[in-house]
Order: C-alpha cells, then sequence, then structure tokens
C-alpha cells in the first residue's frame, strides 16, 4: 500500500495548502487569505511544472519498470519489451518525484510564512517539524512503492523546498527585514546563488 500512503501524504499537504489561508483570514484579515493562498498555488505549480519539464527532458525508468518490463538480449542486442503494458508514457517519468516536490514546496512556503507572521512562537518550528517529517514520509513511500529512486525523491524535495522559500520570499515588501537572504551573482564560468538567515 506504498503507493497509497504517499497519495495520502499529497493529499494532506494540499489540504493544509486550503486550510492554512482560511486560518490566516481568521488571524490576520482577507488580505492575508488571499495572499496566502496566492502563495501556496504558485509554489505547488511551480513545483510541479518543473517536475513535469524535468520528467520528459530526462525521461528516466521508474524502478518498478525494469522488473515488470525488462528488456530481452537477442544475439548481443537489447531489445526494449514488445508487451503492450510497457507503452504507456508514465514508464519514463521517474526523476525527479512530483509527489516528493509538491509536499516540499508546499512544507517550505508554510514554514516561511510561519516564520515571517509568527517568529517568537513555537508555530514555525512546529510547522518545520511537521513538513520534513510528512516530506521524509511520502519520499520513503515513493521509493517503496518501487515508483522512484532515492535519488528522485531527493532532487524532489530539494527542487520543491528550493521553490517554496523563493515564491514567498518575493512577495515580500521591501521594507520589512527579511529573516532569509537570497543571493544570486555571476562568477566565471557560471553564477552562484547564495542562502542566509537569522531564526
Amino acid at each position: 500500500h506504498a503507493a497509497t500512503y504517499s497519495d495520502i501524504g499529497l493529499y494532506t499537504a494540499i489540504g493544509f495548502a486550503v486550510l492554512d489561508p482560511i486560518l490566516s483570514g481568521f488571524r490576520d484579515g482577507t488580505d492575508a487569505l488571499l495572499v496566502d493562498a496566492f502563495m501556496y498555488a504558485e509554489s505547488a505549480s511551480l513545483a510541479q511544472t518543473l517536475t513535469d519539464v524535468t520528467k520528459i527532458a530526462v525521461r528516466r525508468p521508474r524502478p518498478i519498470d525494469y522488473i515488470n518490463c525488462p528488456p530481452t538480449v537477442s544475439n548481443g542486442t537489447t531489445i526494449p519489451s514488445t508487451n503492450s503494458a510497457c507503452n504507456s508514457t508514465d514508464l519514463g517519468l521517474s526523476f525527479f518525484s512530483g509527489h516528493a516536490s509538491t509536499v516540499a514546496a508546499i512544507g517550505a512556503t508554510a514554514t516561511y510564512v510561519a516564520f515571517v507572521r509568527s517568529p517568537h512562537s513555537p508555530r514555525p518550528w512546529i510547522t518545520l517539524g511537521a513538513a520534513t517529517a510528512l516530506t521524509a514520509f511520502v519520499s520513503y513511500e515513493r521509493v517503496r512503492a518501487g515508483q522512484h529512486f532515492p535519488t528522485d525523491v531527493i532532487a524532489g524535495s530539494m527542487a520543491g523546498a528550493a521553490i517554496g522559500v523563493l515564491v514567498p520570499h518575493l512577495h515580500r515588501h521591501k521594507e520589512e527585514a527579511p529573516p532569509i537572504w537570497i543571493g544570486v551573482s555571476p562568477v566565471p564560468g557560471g553564477g552562484s546563488l547564495s542562502l542566509q538567515g537569522g531564526f
């Protein structure tokens, strides 16, 4: 039931992304509800978009496909499986995990918002712990289900977390002192990205 458990974890994160803006609306007013709802929607949709583009570009087979659709070797030539069940376009969409990236993006956005709105309460730390635990749980279940390799869920979690921090950070007003600073600078042959923060 690992795939079902990972789906439950994903739906839990999505449910939180729907519920948290409503709670923000009660605490801080209608503007907070709208801003939070848009930030969660942006984070989740950007994470899913990046995931889909990466999956299509990489086309890595899922682990379970090596068992269900093994190639045959004839005269030293490897021939892909001709089984009709092995013609699905989903078979080459392992890297990286959409479940992990979406859950991590929602969790990172929730954590960022909690640190901004309630910096001196236990809320941000509880949110960080719950988001990390849920992302780890979903990632583990995706690997256990044979849908992803460990590197798929690690990359998905990191990409989702980066998007989940970047989206609310870009929504900050300039007069506010941000607890997290993101810096980009060119260097010979590429660029440099730095992340600093004070908690």
